[in-house]
């Protein structure tokens, strides 16, 4: 599974190559609402090259399969494509033989699951699944801000707080609602676009949010620290992944 991994991101990488790497200035963010420019201020960006993909580096990650179940922790690696559009992660259990990759990339998107690197146990890659792992993209879009200036997101600012934003890519389209605080920083992400599996090719929307719980120092940008997502489900919410950001490295081009 880590060697599907590495060729999913060399592809995203060889495609990335295509394009050229622009800095972040005043005048190339004053189309965006506030709230997005304020937090690109804030975290430093401003004079730094704008992030054509992003290699996230988690130094401790948790996954719950389910409410009744317990929290297993995994070695998660992950690489995020801003043109064209992708993601690509790389998920390990430490306490079993289970991996898992999942990918979206050009409007597919594809969850496989296998044991012992052998045998695959789940393999998914329905439109549900696709949408999903879009939805997935768009709430990284503060991780890595080479997202928020694309040409097919439409942004709507709702108060100095606050701001919608809807994506559009490959024919399927997103909306979410992005929160930031009083000093600017991003910290929740909501939607009712991401798909909640039921049963086997069964899928349901529910509500769904990510939160950043705190911030760390990297040289001389602020970068998301502490992450949790969750569902908001019927019977009560269920947070099913968490994790800590070791480091974030911008524009990765070696393969």
């Amino acid at each position: 599974m880590k060697s599907l991994f590495v060729r999913n991101r060399s592809e995203l990488i060889k495609r990335n190559r295509d394009h050229q790497v622009e800095r972040f200035t005043e005048d190339l963010i004053k189309e965006l609402p506030e709230p997005l420019q304020k937090y690109l201020r804030v975290c430093g960006y401003i004079g730094t090259p704008v992030p054509l993909n992003a290699h996230v580096h988690w130094s401790e990650s948790w996954l719950k399969i389910s409410p009744d179940r317990d929290w297993g922790k995994l070695q998660t690696i992950q690489f995020n494509s801003v043109k064209p559009i992708g993601r690509v992660a790389y998920m390990k259990f430490l306490a079993m033989p289970v991996a898992a990759r999942d990918l979206y990339r050009d409007g597919y998107g594809e969850m496989k699951v296998k044991l012992l690197n052998l045998f695959t146990v789940a393999c998914d890659h329905s439109r549900e699944v696709a949408q999903s792992a879009l939805i997935t993209t768009f709430l990284e879009f503060p991780f890595v801000p080479g997202y928020l200036l694309l040409k097919n997101v439409q942004w709507e600012q709702l108060d100095n707080h606050s701001v919608r934003g809807t994506l559009a890519d490959c024919g399927i389209e997103v909306s979410g609602l992005f929160h930031f605080d009083k000093e600017g920083l991003f910290t929740c992400f909501e939607t009712s676009d991401r798909y909640f599996t039921t049963g086997k090719n069964s899928y349901k929307k529910v509500n769904f949010s990510a939160a950043v719980e705190s911030y760390k120092n990297q040289d001389r940008l602020k970068i998301c620290e502490k992450v949790k997502v969750m569902w908001h489900l019927p019977e009560g919410d269920f947070e099913y992944y968490k994790g800590t950001v070791d480091r974030i490295e911008f524009n990765q081009f070696d393969v």
